[in-house]
């Protein structure tokens, strides 16, 4: 015997906020500022980057992907970015170590910087840039995604004897597993490749707390193609208010040879 379950209207608009209530982390974020006018451009890039791929981190642990956006909340980017030049601009002695002499930035996973869409070679989409090398596509609809995120193809390869892989390139940080989400859904290329690192390497972690933030930054070592064996951390305190508190280092012994190149994805290698 079948039961029919029913809703009051009440019920409905409960799960209707629900759904709608965006993710705690987004609640009640530092607002505080930290100047980053010494820093150099390139610098700056590459916090923002730091920031924005740690955000996809946070946004993953309450959100499915189909629920994300490409654009990553501005908010909580620059809450991140703040609390990551708080520490950077602090006096403490460790910051020497994380980065001038390990260079310790997050691990590139999840990618926020390009996405490779696979067409066949005969794919009438790509008849245009094929012939005239020009930054479009002969769709509207896609190039009116690679419009709306700021995207740009830098370099169309030729995969194999059936298939050519055209890379987007991001000219700000995005949510990539989102934008490929996006061009599945919407516009149903079914073929896409995120580009990711091999194994594991140095990260940066940032956890939200009611005080703030509480942040490890990672030297790792060891036989790193699948996980690293070993690490070093420095942890870190950023209140609310911007204040940076220093709780110590530890994990193994760093090796003497081990410089801040020795330890980065080979594609990071190559920037």
């Amino acid at each position: 015997m079948l039961g029919l379950l029913t809703a009051s209207p009440a019920d409905a608009q409960r799960r209707r906020e629900s759904a709608e209530k965006p993710p705690k982390i987004m609640e009640d974020l530092p607002a505080f500022f930290v100047s980053d006018e010494r820093l150099p451009d390139y610098l700056k890039a590459v916090y923002k980057r730091d920031a924005t791929r740690i955000a996809v981190r946070l946004l993953n642990k309450e959100l499915r992907l189909s629920k994300q956006t490409v654009m990553v909340p501005e908010e909580l980017v620059q809450a991140l970015y703040n609390a990551l030049i708080a520490v950077r601009s602090s006096d403490f002695n460790a910051v020497d170590s994380i980065a001038s002499k390990y260079n310790v930035r997050s691990f590139p996973v999840p990618n926020v910087e390009n996405i490779i869409l696979v067409f066949q070679h005969d794919d009438p989409r790509l008849e245009t840039i094929k012939k005239q090398r020009r930054d479009t596509l002969d769709d509207p609809n896609l190039n009116n995604i690679i419009r709306q995120y700021d995207l740009y193809i830098s370099k169309m390869s030729y995969l194999d004897e059936e298939r050519v892989g055209l890379i987007l390139q991001t000219r700000q940080p995005v949510n990539v597993p989102a934008l490929a989400y996006r061009f599945f859904t919407s516009e149903g290329i079914g073929s896409i490749e995120e580009v990711l690192p091999y194994g594991d390497g140095n990260d940066i972690n940032i956890e939200r707390t009611k005080n703030g933030w509480n942040m490890t930054y990672s030297v790792k070592f060891g036989n790193c193609i699948n996980q690293c064996q070993k690490s070093h951390d420095w942890k870190f305190q950023v209140s609310n208010e911007g204040e940076v508190a220093y709780l110590g280092s530890q994990g193994h012994v760093i090796p003497p040879w081990l410089g801040p190149l020795a330890h980065l994805p080979k594609d990071e290698l190559k920037k």
